[in-house]
């Protein structure tokens, strides 16, 4: 990786360069820790992402029999069977997305899923065949909780590298106008006066469209003269 780094990105990136393959990365929303999870580190067994909600199940997980073309039921593996299993020769990353989310019957399948190499195994409800995870699985976690004693202690316990994102992704800072990227990077962790990269996306598309004032407006409300004045000095600099 050619670009420099933010000091919590180049922990990220030293922790799956020696090795690590079970990672939490918190803090501030929209800062591109999905995306540093999906590509960052050795991805070669595939990607697979898991959105983690109230309402989820187990099929999410592990699977579950799903119709099929032929008016049948068939089996759909989950998003973290299939990362165990990977490309086939190799485990692949499952990127646990707002894990906070997971509770319940959901939250102890991910433990068991989660549990290190030489523990974790599924059985398959219809074939009895068992499942372990290839060499190469990996585990990133994200949360937007800052505080990890809110997290389940037995989840955490099997996370022991925890890194707080407090700055944008480089690759994900580069998708803005070269003039937004400073204040997008002060304001990602603002703490009550934060604003999202995503918020600077659509604002970033609007003034495409619309005057400098109008756009600030619909994105940024009552703050919107101050983060211009902001992108002023900003371009004096």
């Amino acid at each position: 990786m050619t670009t420099t780094l933010p000091a919590c990105w180049q922990k990220l990136h030293n922790a799956l360069g020696a090795g690590i393959n079970r990672v939490v990365l918190y803090g501030p929303a929209g800062t591109g820790k999905t995306y540093a999870g999906l590509t960052m580190g050795d991805t070669r067994g595939g990607a697979y992402r898991l959105v983690c909600t109230e309402d989820m199940t187990n099929a999410d997980v592990s699977g579950s029999f799903m119709p099929d073309k032929s008016g049948g039921f068939s089996w759909v593996s989950g998003s973290v069977l299939k990362a165990w299993n990977g490309n086939g020769s190799i485990g692949g990353r499952v990127v646990a997305d707002e894990i906070d989310k997971a509770s319940g019957d959901v939250l102890a399948t991910l433990l068991a899923f989660f549990d290190t190499p030489e523990s974790a195994s599924w059985e398959h409800p219809e074939t009895g065949n068992v499942f372990t995870p290839r060499n190469g699985f990996s585990v990133v976690m994200t949360t937007n909780c800052e505080d990890m004693e809110e997290m389940p202690t037995a989840l955490i316990d099997r996370f022991p590298v925890r890194i707080r994102i407090n700055e944008p992704h480089p690759q994900a800072l580069a998708k803005l106008s070269p003039d937004l990227r400073n204040i997008a990077v002060r304001l990602c962790d603002a703490g009550k006066q934060r604003v999202s990269l995503r918020s600077f996306y659509d604002f970033d598309k609007l003034r495409s469209a619309l005057t400098l004032e109008e756009s600030a407006d619909i994105i940024f409300g009552e703050r919107a003269g101050s983060i211009i004045d902001a992108m002023r000095v900003d371009s004096l600099s």
